[in-house]
């Protein structure tokens, strides 16, 4: 009697110690994963900015182009002290600037390199002292003998225009600082001709090729006070599209030479064609913009980037860099301190770093180019005086090398982290091994069958959901999405379609987008292939292409074309 008495005390203390155990390695977890979301909530680390100051330019300026053309790094036109146009032009060369004299002025003008960088059109800009009106004046840049050449002349007057050259070796050319825009095409010899009307009048516009010879034009519009949304994009070919993101979110415009170079983060080689850029809204609150051929999408990050405050500027526009893969945003205060976020874009959510300097004297606010060894450069530039342009220049290390110290972190944390981790991984270990002793209840048949008949029954009810509400036609449907239409736990969902279909939550609801895919190019035969996709529920042509492919072994097109629907 004692000794049962004794047994069953010590089997209540086994599972009252084995309790203990699970609750304190549940509590050493919870307190792990406060203390980690606590250090890492922000999303953010914070750095020591490298700065080096390089000698001055000859002439300050600002409104100017910046570019690299024949392994030198160079700038054209702009304006000088007293808001008046220069018609001189910088190369940076041995250490130092060299000036050399342009045929014409260009305040605001445009340039676009071609050949690889063998010649620069420069065009357009004021026409006149303190930013007025605009020029008809093209003329070409050559960095082997540093000269330049009046050769011709606009269709119509330009300032803040963009172009980017074809592959055809033609120059697209869009955007003016009046309402008086439309698409041109510079015949990359000579010749510049009307194409065709815009759907709107946008200054500065973004001007992205993409796939198969196409070109895309979006921007903001001015009502005379301030620039506001315009969701409308243009095209090369084809007609004008919405996009509702556009209509919320304002692009980072100001002088700079190319969007689509500056922007771009795909791989010409293998036919992606990828785009980042900055946005802002009416909070001021600022995003990253991706566009992948026609489709606009937000680029995810670790944490919110930081506000437009009143005392805070933005350079724009943002530099991607794709070597590293990160995009980079330049800001200063009114304490002089430059601030560069730097995103990691290839990552999701993608990582973002505050590279901070001291209080520079002399910094201007101009657009930065990106150098062949991942820097920036700031070359003259203003600070909210036009009339006042600065000299200055300055290389902002990004590139690699040797990192700087963190700045303003604390390693108590991290320390915490690692003791607790030991500690809970300890835990974990002994309620384990505790837990290997007691063995487990034995399921009855009929436990078992209930619970396949339970199963069967959540498998009928999701692919129900899925059939009548057609929720695959959400590029952003989740699997929790799911569990909350069906009351259930989203793991349940996942492992039902695991164990009746064989596949993931992803992979089940593909199936039923390509359905309603080829359900739509069968129907509809001139349907473009993008707007299938986006209609059949993939968040991107290219998703959907992949998909397809993947399923059938054929293109949609070839698939289209093997039932003998019109393409």
């Amino acid at each position: 009697m004692y000794f049962c008495k004794s047994m069953k005390e010590k089997t209540i203390k086994d599972k009252g110690h084995r309790t203990n155990s699970l609750m304190m390695a549940g509590r050493f977890v919870l307190l792990l994963l406060c203390v980690l979301a606590a250090g890492s909530a922000t999303g953010q680390k914070v750095e020591k900015l490298r700065v080096e100051r390089l000698p001055d330019l000859n002439i300050a300026r600002f409104g100017h182009n910046i570019f690299y053309a024949g392994g030198e790094l160079t700038v054209v036109g702009g304006h000088t002290s007293g808001f008046v146009p220069t018609p001189t032009a910088e190369y940076y060369r041995d250490g130092a600037w060299h000036l050399v004299n342009t045929v014409y002025p260009h305040d605001n003008g445009m340039a676009v390199l071609l050949d690889g960088g063998r010649r620069v059109l420069i065009a357009g800009g004021h026409e006149k002292n303190l930013g007025i009106g605009q020029t008809f004046e093209a003329e070409m840049y050559y960095p082997a003998t540093h000269s330049f050449d009046g050769f011709s002349c606009l269709d119509r007057r330009r300032a803040f225009s963009q172009g980017v050259e074809l592959d055809d070796g033609q120059v697209l050319i869009v955007g003016n600082a009046k309402d008086n825009d439309a698409i041109e095409i510079f015949d990359g010899q000579k010749t510049f001709h009307h194409l065709k009307d815009v759907s709107v009048w946008r200054s500065m516009p973004y001007v992205l090729p993409i796939s198969n010879g196409d070109v895309l034009v979006f921007g903001s519009v001015w009502d005379g006070q301030r620039k506001l949304p315009c969701d409308i994009v243009d095209r090369l070919d084809g007609e004008p599209f919405r996009v509702p993101l556009l209509g919320e979110w304002i692009p980072l415009l100001e002088d700079q030479n190319s969007h689509a170079a500056e922007s771009f983060a795909g791989n010409k080689s293998t036919g992606e064609y990828r785009y980042l850029f900055v946005a802002y809204n009416n909070e001021e609150e600022l995003a990253i913009i991706n566009v992948e051929d026609t489709v606009f999408s937000l680029l995810p990050t670790a944490c919110p980037l930081p506000k437009m405050f009143f005392n805070k500027v933005y350079l724009q526009p943002a530099i991607v860099d794709t070597n590293s893969h990160r995009l980079y945003l330049v800001s200063y205060d009114t304490t002089s301190r430059v601030t560069v976020v730097a995103v990691e874009y290839d990552k999701s959510p993608a990582p973002v770093t505050f590279h901070v300097s001291d209080s520079l004297s002399g910094f201007g606010y101009g657009t930065p180019v990106l150098t062949p060894d991942g820097d920036l450069i700031v070359a003259g530039g203003i600070n909210n005086d036009n009339f006042c342009p600065f000299a200055t220049v300055w290389l902002l290390k990004m590139g690699t090398g040797e990192r700087p110290a963190p700045v303003g972190r604390n390693r108590l944390p991290i320390i915490i982290c690692i003791i607790l981790i030991i500690t809970a991984i300890g835990a974990l270990l002994i309620a384990r091994r505790q837990r290997r002793d007691v063995p487990a209840p034995a399921k009855s048949n009929s436990d078992e069958a209930d619970a396949g008949e339970k199963d069967n029954e959540l498998m009928g009810r999701i692919a129900q959901v899925m059939d009548t509400r057609q929720l695959y036609l959400n590029p952003d449907l989740k699997v929790s999405d799911m569990a909350e239409v069906l009351g259930v736990h989203r793991n349940t969902v996942s492992a039902c379609i695991n164990s009746h279909q064989g596949c993931t939550f992803s992979q089940y609801v593909n199936e039923y987008r390509l359905r309603h895919a080829k359900r739509l190019l069968m129907e509809q035969g001139g349907m473009k292939m993008a707007a299938v996709g986006m209609e059949s529920g993939f968040a991107n042509e290219r998703s959907f292409f992949r998909s397809f492919k993947s399923a059938t072994g054929l293109t949609p097109r070839e698939w289209q074309s093997q039932q003998g629907k019109p393409i």
